[in-house]
């Protein structure tokens, strides 16, 4: 009775593991992959190494579940692997953006904290060009200058459902505001400088 009972545990148990979208995946893996990096001292020389050897220690705990999703032996197939790795990091660059930065050299410990008040978004006037909703939602802003300008949205704001319930319309005059943010581009396998937006008033 008691290695029925085991059986059908072990079971239920494998089959819920292989219940996960991949949204649900690449989330949960994201998490892995923030709390791995966040116990790791990561530098500009060792960020790719320490990062492989994060995303690995998820795709270890989700396998059943990165083979439903990206294929048999994901390790061996570049191509394969390329996404995974950029679906995931996309998503641990908004869950833990501070893994991805370098602003302090290891002399500057002095072991004192130091606080640095927020520097206020900057911003751009222009017109809308384009809209783009795939995984993130994009939009390109062109200034009277001529000078193109990409945004990315990573989280809410009062004046967001301007993007989101596309109320907006090509070449409608605009104020963004925004930072700039580093994102690792696994397909790029190297950081990227991206705008993100926090505010946008229509003119």
């Amino acid at each position: 009775m008691k290695k029925l009972l085991l059986l059908v545990l072990l079971t239920s148990s494998s089959i819920f593991a292989q219940k996960l979208t991949k949204e649900q995946l690449t989330d949960k893996m994201s998490d892995v992959g923030c709390e791995c990096a966040s116990k790791q001292e990561i530098t500009k020389d060792n960020m790719e190494l320490t990062l492989g050897l994060c995303i690995l220690e998820a795709m270890n705990k989700y396998e059943k579940d990165v083979e439903k999703h990206y294929g048999k032996n994901v390790i061996t197939d570049d191509k394969k692997m390329e996404q995974l790795g950029y679906d995931i990091g996309l998503k641990m660059g908004t869950k833990c953006p501070t893994v991805f930065k370098f602003m302090m050299d290891d002399s500057d410990d002095s072991g004192d904290e130091e606080y640095i008040e927020d520097e206020p978004d900057a911003m751009i006037s222009g017109k809308l060009t384009e809209i783009k909703s795939e995984q993130f939602l994009t939009f390109s802003v062109k200034e009277a200058s001529g000078k193109m300008n990409q945004f990315i949205l990573l989280s809410g704001f009062d004046n967001a459902f301007l993007l989101t319930d596309k109320v907006l319309k090509t070449n409608d005059a605009l104020e963004v505001y925004y930072y700039e943010l580093e994102l690792f581009d696994a397909k790029l396998a190297k950081f990227v400088t991206y705008k993100v937006v926090t505010d946008i008033i229509k003119k």
